[in-house]
């Protein structure tokens, strides 16, 4: 864990909360209880599925790598969906030095067709879906009375519409696999959001809106859907760091319950509860 705390707080029950420091207490916990809620099922051939794949759309360039290196760690096939070869060129070259492989492809999230196509291909390719993260954002400036309509147009169609394609996209293939999770990225709703960030504030809130809707559609199809919350920049010298967050999206699939993890920098002058993960 770096120097810089950070907080996590997960919502599993009204008022639960948790400290960055504790997830390396309860991190093994968790993991073993997640595997153990969660059993292999037999494959159509009379085998049991053990592999796991993940899938990040939009794996950015401030923790992607990071984040696919964690899941790595854990045994899964990576892949990704990124607007650009030159992302997928970078994310291959620094993730091939700890030996892992990455497929991927190019696709635009505005573009639901070619969206679902990329998901689909890239979990077939990869042996199969068991997690899906959507972290594709759009940020345009402008204040919240002089920004033009058609702005907010096109990033809510990044920040939410683009989501509701992926995770429409990933559904079919996440079905019935042991610990089929969604996850999405996004922060805590802003009142007044910081300067000239009008309409990330508004597209990441109709994101938190869109997966308390979809939560109850997707458990009944055995899919979790889970929100990680990040407060704070995100930089090798914090106040977040890609490795903290890429452990935080990771405690986030492999906690027992949960829909909404929070990680925000610590405020020096404010008493940080020490709870576990799960309470």
């Amino acid at each position: 864990m770096s120097s810089t705390r950070a907080r996590a707080t997960t919502q599993v029950e009204a008022g639960a909360t948790t400290d960055a420091n504790a997830r390396a207490d309860a991190g093994a916990a968790n993991d073993a209880a997640a595997k153990a809620a969660v059993p292999a099922v037999p494959a159509p051939d009379g085998d049991e599925v053990t592999s796991r794949g993940l899938v990040v759309v939009g794996p950015g360039a401030s923790f992607g790598v990071e984040l696919l290196r964690r899941f790595g760690e854990e045994g899964f096939a990576l892949g990704v969906v990124t607007r650009s070869a030159e992302t997928l060129g970078r994310i291959r070259g620094e993730l091939a030095a700890q030996e892992l492989t990455v497929s991927g492809l190019v696709a635009d999230v505005t573009d639901a067709a070619g969206l679902t196509r990329a998901i689909e291909r890239v979990a077939t390719e990869i042996g199969g879906l068991t997690a899906l993260v959507y972290n594709a954002k759009i940020s345009i400036r402008g204040a919240a009375l002089t920004v033009a309509p058609a702005t907010l147009t096109e990033t809510l169609a990044v920040n939410v519409t683009g989501a509701l394609a992926a995770i429409q996209a990933g559904v079919g293939p996440l079905t019935q696999r042991p610990g089929a999770t969604i996850v999405l990225t996004s922060t805590s709703p802003r009142t007044a959001p910081v300067a000239g960030r009008f309409t990330l504030a508004v597209g990441k809130s109709g994101l938190t809106a869109l997966a308390e809707a979809l939560r109850p559609v997707l458990a009944a199809r055995g899919v979790r859907l889970r929100t990680v919350l990040l407060d704070g920049r995100i930089a090798p010298d914090g106040p977040l760091r890609p490795r903290d967050v890429a452990e935080h999206f990771w405690q986030a699939y492999a906690a027992p319950r949960g829909d909404i993890f929070r990680l925000a920098p610590v405020r020096r002058d404010t008493p940080v509860a020490q709870l576990p993960l799960e309470v």
